[in-house]
């Protein structure tokens, strides 16, 4: 599956990738945490894969499309022995487009939000034969021409955004504690790498630290520090795994101040030091 080992460290001369899954690569690939570099889309024919995309847990079954943008953390916890999987990967540069950035600004934000929806059975069966198209094109010799790859990667984008314009996603009703939390992730998916106070989120949100905490703790059942901690410490283990990057970059990367500050802080949530963590199997 040397097509799929390539998602994690998409090659910027290479448009995209294209590859049924029966081996379980994702979870062999992505058994640590890693920044996309690419624009993902996974169709799930069968079995199960429980995984962390940014901060949400999700699990995917037979019939889920998954939608992965670029800079996005992926963390595959768990792939079950039968789980048969697409997968196809675009070169982010290709979302740079014109057309494509402003034909998809309606559901862009939808897909951010819930990565993953259930498909009706005829509905994957389209799916899946344009994900099979898209894996023959991929072995090609002649690679196809860049504007066809566009082209590809935008159908697929009107085709999941149309699911989710057309089709009830449940979800839970919004009120203003979900806008809450929905406003902190955001800001610190935007801001992790610089800013770790409770303090400076609640001033984005122009709400005072307390009404933020109660709010986050209620709604989620998690404080805001450990939401601010699960980010830091998600890059920092894609960085220690992926990387050769010093344990000293990565610290300044994340804006501690020192070496000694950053183990403690990663120990206290990972239950070992950055140089443990980057040793392990």
């Amino acid at each position: 599956m040397k097509y799929i080992d390539d998602i994690h460290q998409f090659q910027p001369d290479k448009d995209f990738i294209a590859e049924l899954d029966m081996t379980g690569s994702m979870r062999r690939i992505f058994h640590y945490p890693q920044r996309m570099n690419a624009c993902v889309f996974i169709l799930c024919l069968r079995g199960s894969c429980d995984l962390t995309i940014h901060l949400s847990e999700q699990s995917i079954q037979q019939h889920d499309i998954v939608t992965i943008l670029p800079d996005t953390f992926v963390h595959v916890h768990h792939q079950s022995p039968d789980c048969r999987l697409f997968i196809v990967a675009f070169n982010k540069q290709l979302l740079n487009g014109t057309q494509l950035f402003s034909s998809t600004m309606s559901y862009i934000s939808k897909m951010i939000e819930t990565p993953v929806t259930s498909l009706r059975p005829e509905v994957t069966e389209l799916f899946r034969d344009y994900f099979w198209l898209l894996v023959k094109m991929s072995r090609l010799d002649d690679k196809p021409h860049k504007d066809l790859v566009s082209a590809m990667l935008l159908n697929l984008l009107h085709g999941i955004g149309s699911i989710y314009q057309k089709e009830q996603i449940t979800t839970r009703a919004n009120n203003r504690g979900d806008e809450i939390v929905k406003s902190l992730i955001q800001e610190i998916i935007k801001h992790y790498n610089k800013e770790r106070s409770v303090a400076f989120y609640a001033d984005k949100l122009h709400i005072t630290p307390q009404h933020l905490s109660m709010t986050v703790t209620k709604i989620t059942g998690k404080t805001v520090t450990d939401i601010i901690a699960k980010l830091i410490i998600t890059d920092a283990e894609a960085k220690l795994k992926s990387t050769n990057m010093t344990i000293q970059e990565i610290a300044y990367s994340l804006n501690f101040p020192d070496v000694s500050f950053f183990g403690k802080y990663f120990k206290r949530y990972a239950g070992m030091s950055p140089k443990q963590y980057r040793e392990s199997v």
